[in-house]
């Protein structure tokens, strides 16, 4: 009886763990969206016809950058879900800005180089590295 116990009981777990693989999900494709930007409800929405996406990642960048204001034409490239728009790249009065171009842990300088590069601090991190150091 035992042993019937604990033979269901790791099957129960190798059934759990193959399911749990995930292998029906698809990753998202990448959009090209151009629009003007708008403020609505206090939030960043790029228009483009009849769509509304709000953008929340140009939030960091607005008095900044001086073209990114309202009414300002925009290119975005990124992942849509629902109405969001998840931004990898943006144009904005003829430039292109690519936001995960050096970000460590996405491909860029610092990802594998040791220390701790993933949080920006240490002897191989982001801001010592830059020479920003004792600030974020």
């Amino acid at each position: 009886m035992k042993k019937l116990f604990f033979l269901a009981i790791i099957a129960l777990l190798a059934i759990g763990t193959i399911t749990a693989q995930g292998w029906g999900w698809v990753p998202p494709e990448t959009v090209r969206v151009e629009g003007t930007l708008q403020l609505v409800n206090g939030q960043i929405v790029l228009s483009s016809g009849t769509a509304t996406y709000y953008v929340p990642a140009l939030v960091r960048y607005i008095g900044f950058i001086d073209e990114l204001r309202e009414g300002a034409r925009v290119s975005v490239e990124g992942y849509a879900s629902g109405g969001f728009l998840q931004v990898s790249k943006f144009t904005v009065g003829g430039r292109e800005y690519d936001l995960f171009a050096n970000a460590p842990g996405w491909g860029g300088p610092g990802w594998g180089q040791g220390g701790y590069a993933c949080c920006h601090f240490g002897p191989m991190g982001g801001a010592y590295r830059q020479g920003r150091r004792g600030r974020w």
